[in-house]
């Protein structure tokens, strides 16, 4: 277990008043990204560890909302490639109970859910990130550590997969 750095009290106090109003934007962001809300407040909580770990690293006050955005999509990619294993690895009873959509959603809600559910992860991230955050292409980019060209093909491809999936719906 990794243990937290040795701060005052203060810089406590500094933390915790910079991070909390970002926690429940940070918050939708896992849930969309994830699609499990479990999921989505573990990598919220590393999110917060990983953004108090490395707290002094943090060069401009200014971007501390991309800095934990960044943070928190990492994780959550990170989570999601663990998720997808532990899905294929798991019982067929299992996997029925956690991908049927709740049976309150009406058919396009769980048709788009179903489908957003079979995007990769990057295209998760940068699909959310754009359309749901209104975050540019360029600034996904920099968010989840790729290129702009490959921010707009994870767009594209994921623009393509909803409008395929969804087209019955």
């Amino acid at each position: 277990m990794t243990s937290l750095p040795a701060r005052s009290a203060a810089d406590h106090a500094a933390f915790e008043g910079s991070v909390a109003p970002e926690a429940r934007r940070l918050f939708g962001l896992a849930l969309t990204i994830l699609g499990d809300r479990g999921e989505a407040e573990d990598a919220v909580q590393e999110t917060m560890f990983s953004a108090w770990r490395t707290w002094s690293t943090l060069r401009e006050p200014s971007k501390l909302s991309a800095w934990l955005t960044r943070i928190c999509v990492n994780h959550c990619i990170h989570r999601r490639r663990g998720l997808v294993r532990r899905i294929l690895w798991s019982s067929d009873q299992w996997l029925t109970a956690t991908t049927a959509p709740p049976p309150t959603l009406d058919r396009r809600l769980a048709g788009f859910d179903r489908a957003f559910r079979r995007l990769s992860p990057h295209q998760r991230a940068v699909f959310t990130l754009h359309v749901h955050h209104g975050y540019t292409l360029d600034e996904c980019a920099g968010l989840i550590g790729c290129r702009p060209g490959t921010a707009r093909s994870h767009l594209g491809r994921a623009v393509a997969t909803l409008r395929k999936e969804l087209a019955d719906v």
